[in-house]
């Protein structure tokens, strides 16, 4: 598959999901049908983005993922299997950040890498605490589960105090919003957030003095 034409296929996937997912929500007579044309869909774009992540174009991927704000948005009031579909497509690419930029050396690339992370966690933290995981059969196993825990925790680490803020505090709206849901538990970098800010806090104290 050229990566041209992998590209914008790409693009009308994302433009169809949306459409599909939004037009599911708004008009419950056709959800089901839409549903199921929404899920056959993301089922496809996960298989675009393999093939593209594949081909060795895994930041273009992530990149792309993370920007999709609109689709991130409705796909909190999706149908179910939908959801299910979209949170394997975001750990896949979640996955894909482990080990992106890693031997970066220049300074404006590993900012616009951290921001991309950062975009990632933003769009897409909602959906992986509030969406429907799976119940009779598991979207995600408990390895991959723990996996993707351990990532984002390594995501979150590497970004700065104020940024960590800004995503711990979105996890922690939309993890207290679901008490079915312990997942994702990212109570460790939570915790070394409150910690680091005690000793920030208290480090100004003293400079103040």
């Amino acid at each position: 598959m050229g990566t041209g034409s992998g590209q914008f296929r790409l693009d009308r996937v994302f433009r169809t999901v949306r459409d599909g997912v939004w037009s599911g929500r708004v008009r419950e007579d056709v959800s089901s049908r839409l549903g199921n044309s929404a899920e056959k869909l993301v089922a496809e774009l996960l298989w675009l983005t393999q093939k593209l992540v594949g081909c060795g174009f895994e930041e273009e991927a992530v990149e792309r993922w993370a920007s999709a704000s609109n689709l991130a948005q409705l796909s909190v009031v999706a149908e179910n299997r939908v959801q299910g579909s979209l949170v394997k497509v975001s750990a896949f690419l979640f996955r894909q950040t482990k080990d992106t930029g890693l031997e970066e050396t220049e300074g404006g690339n590993k900012q616009r890498l951290r921001q991309t992370k950062m975009k990632m966690l933003i769009t897409w933290l909602p959906l992986l605490c509030r969406g429907n995981n799976g119940n009779d059969i598991p979207v995600l196993s408990l390895s991959e589960r723990a996996e993707l825990e351990m990532i984002l925790e390594d995501v979150i680490d590497m970004l700065q105090h104020e940024e960590q803020e800004q995503v711990l505090s979105l996890w922690l709206h939309h993890f207290t919003y679901c008490p079915s849901s312990d997942w994702p538990n990212l109570h460790a970098s939570y915790a070394r957030w409150c910690t680091t800010s005690r000793k920030l806090f208290f480090s100004s104290i003293k400079d103040v003095k």
